[in-house]
């Protein structure tokens, strides 16, 4: 009997290690430039041990948000957790093949980076995602994880308009026309299915504006590696152009991550996309974007068809008394209103302050990293917008 208690004992102890581990991973990728903050029902440590094996996550502690060699990380951390060069390798190998972890390969190089949660581990579990991680996501993102993603210094992702809602006066620039940035690739480009689209499915409520599963455009590395590991497939100039068409009618909100040349573009909507609902929970969505445009809305000319208010994904418009309402900071300047306008009395204004992304994914991190806000700077960040103020 005593054997047996000792055993169990040691056996207590050794979960509360591997617990300890997950922890220090957590804190983390809570200093990353998106970070990773700590719930007090541990939901944040069981999405970590979905997605890293206890060796994984050792090893991961000496990863960064900036890209590194297989030989810069192993000489960090090689000797720490007494692994090989060889060892190394397949745990960098097995947590890119999975989405935990980011790498590209430049001239001739392995390289590797840390995911943020959201936009990176979650979007890679595509053809892993379970209903229980999709569960504790919603969770984690409920409790604390959508402040940190709502308060970063820029956003993550932008929105476009879409193509036929620009007029020749916007003088519109290359990243805020994705049909241009389609034509003008030099890069590969892959096309994957929409992970919130699979994840509505689980829970019995799928998508009410398309059937259409394949929705989001990988480019360069981030395109590459949704294509070497399975998660999505190549696409040529000619498809991704037809799908553009094809989301512009079926009324999908354009949002492509927010750099010039961007890694992706997801085709999303209201009832879905996670992005799209943590904005939709403030007052004024608007002021949590990055967007160049605004509907404006000529209440004279209006019919009172209400087809703007139907293909709004943002609920910015209804009808009342026989004319369309605006509600100017529920909108995001997607232009889909503009398109269904028979009358012209909805079109997209040009803000007078352009937004102008970064150059780069590196940059853009590097912007989020230099005005990062403390907890409570975030929490009254997120108090400011609950009241429909600037945050």
């Amino acid at each position: 009997m005593r054997h047996v208690t000792l055993s169990l004992k040691d056996k207590v102890v050794k979960l509360r290690d591997f617990d300890k581990t997950y922890k220090a991973l957590r804190k983390h990728l809570d200093a990353m430039p998106v970070g990773y903050p700590a719930t007090l029902s541990g939901v944040e440590r069981r999405l970590l041990k979905a997605l890293f094996t206890i060796e994984e996550a050792r090893l991961a502690q000496y990863l960064d948000w900036r890209f590194e060699t297989a030989d810069a990380i192993f000489s960090k951390a090689g000797s720490s957790l007494d692994l090989s060069r060889e060892a190394v390798d397949n745990l960098l190998s097995s947590m890119e093949k999975k989405g935990a972890i980011y790498a590209k390969n430049g001239d001739g190089e392995w390289k590797y980076a840390l995911h943020p949660l959201l936009i990176g581990m979650f979007e890679m579990q595509i053809d892993t995602l379970t209903p229980a991680m999709y569960l504790d996501l919603r969770e984690y993102v409920t409790k604390i994880f959508g402040i940190e993603y709502m308060t970063t210094a820029i956003p993550q992702m932008r929105v476009v308009p879409v193509n036929k809602s620009i007029t020749p006066e916007h003088n519109i620039a290359t990243y805020d026309e994705i049909r241009r940035i389609i034509e003008t690739t030099d890069q590969e480009m892959c096309i994957s299915d929409c992970i919130c689209r699979k994840a509505h499915g689980f829970l019995g409520d799928p998508c009410k504006v398309t059937d259409k599963k394949e929705a989001c455009l990988g480019f360069g590395d981030f395109g590459a590696m949704f294509t070497r590991n399975g998660k999505g497939r190549p696409i040529t100039k000619k498809e991704a152009l037809g799908n553009l068409d094809f989301f512009e009618k079926e009324g999908l909100i354009i949002q492509p991550s927010n750099e010039k040349k961007p890694e992706f573009i997801c085709f999303c909507c209201g009832c879905c996309c996670g992005i799209i609902e943590m904005i939709s929970t403030f007052p004024r969505p608007s002021d949590f974007v990055a967007s160049n445009f605004q509907a404006v809305l000529n209440n004279e000319s209006c019919n009172g068809c209400g087809k703007c208010a139907k293909r709004c994904q943002m609920n910015a418009l209804e009808v009342k008394n026989k004319k369309a309402v605006l509600n100017a900071g529920k909108c995001i300047g997607c232009g889909l209103c503009v398109t269904t306008c028979k009358t012209g009395s909805l079109k997209l204004l040009k803000k007078e302050n352009e937004t102008v992304p970064p150059d780069s994914m590196e940059k853009k991190y590097e912007i989020i990293m230099a005005g990062k806000k403390g907890t409570v700077g975030k929490l009254m960040s997120a108090a400011r917008g609950t009241f429909g103020l600037k945050p």
